[in-house]
């Protein structure tokens, strides 16, 4: 381990929507890095064995289940994390949803659930956590966004697109100000194309339609080479925004 990601043992990580794919992925390498990690979701059987995955990387754990769609959620999860181990040094938002596929088409109702989850649960988190990191150093938030928050190819989900679009802006905003304030906290943008997790392999997932998406994907492995990159950067250094795609896309 470099000298750089040592400084980061022994402090307090929340990352949300856990419970498999890429969440997971970094949840259980933050164990390996010997961080203590709170892990969010709906599902408390998965996150139970995402916790157990944290222990055996040789991290702490701690299981906080719930509806991030419901907004007074997230202040739950960052109390329960006070109460438990102290205030957090690096958030991950990962958790997300489609949103449906048709702005005309799909109920109101499912495009909603985007837009609270992609967008205010996500926000809501930063807020939490950028008070929780005042004067912090090392802090980080790393926010997982899409490919498809920097441009829109056909077929694309457009509500998905534009929450990971916001999101991108949203970063950008929370960075400036957290630096207006004299603050050292990273904040990071990851933007992958289509990586290969149980979301996409599902019956109607893009991986499981052939020929849907003719490219060998990304991984959550590649996602956790990412997040490393931006925690071992040196103090006086931002890594701003990260856009991973397989590399035999052409576009």
């Amino acid at each position: 381990m470099t000298i750089e990601l040592e400084r980061w043992r022994g402090k307090i990580a929340l990352v949300t929507g856990a419970s498999s794919g890429i969440g997971r992925a970094i949840a259980e390498d933050f164990g390996r890095l010997g961080l203590k990690v709170a892990v969010t979701g709906r599902r408390a059987d998965a996150l139970a064995e995402t916790a157990a995955a944290i222990r055996a990387a040789g991290g702490e754990a701690l299981v906080l289940a719930g509806d991030q769609r419901e907004a007074a959620t997230n202040r739950r999860f960052f109390a329960a994390l006070v109460a438990h181990w102290g205030t957090v040094d690096v958030l991950v938002n990962n958790a997300g949803t489609l949103g449906g596929r048709s702005l005309l088409r799909d109920e109101w109702e499912e495009l909603q659930s985007a837009l609270d989850l992609n967008v205010r649960a996500a926000l809501i988190c930063m807020r939490e956590a950028a008070a929780a990191m005042h004067g912090k150093d090392p802090a980080a938030i790393i926010n997982i966004s899409s490919m498809t928050g920097h441009r829109v190819v056909p077929g694309t989900p457009a509500v998905y697109a534009a929450t990971k679009h916001a999101l991108r802006i949203l970063t950008d905003g929370l960075r400036s100000e957290l630096v207006q304030d004299g603050q050292k906290v990273k904040v990071a943008l990851l933007s992958p194309g289509l990586v290969d997790t149980p979301w996409h392999s599902k019956p109607d997932g893009l991986i499981t339609q052939k020929g849907a998406y003719p490219y060998p994907p990304l991984t959550a492995a590649d996602l956790v080479s990412a997040v490393r990159y931006v925690l071992s950067a040196p103090p006086g250094v931002q890594i701003c925004d990260i856009q991973l795609r397989p590399s035999a896309q052409p576009f």
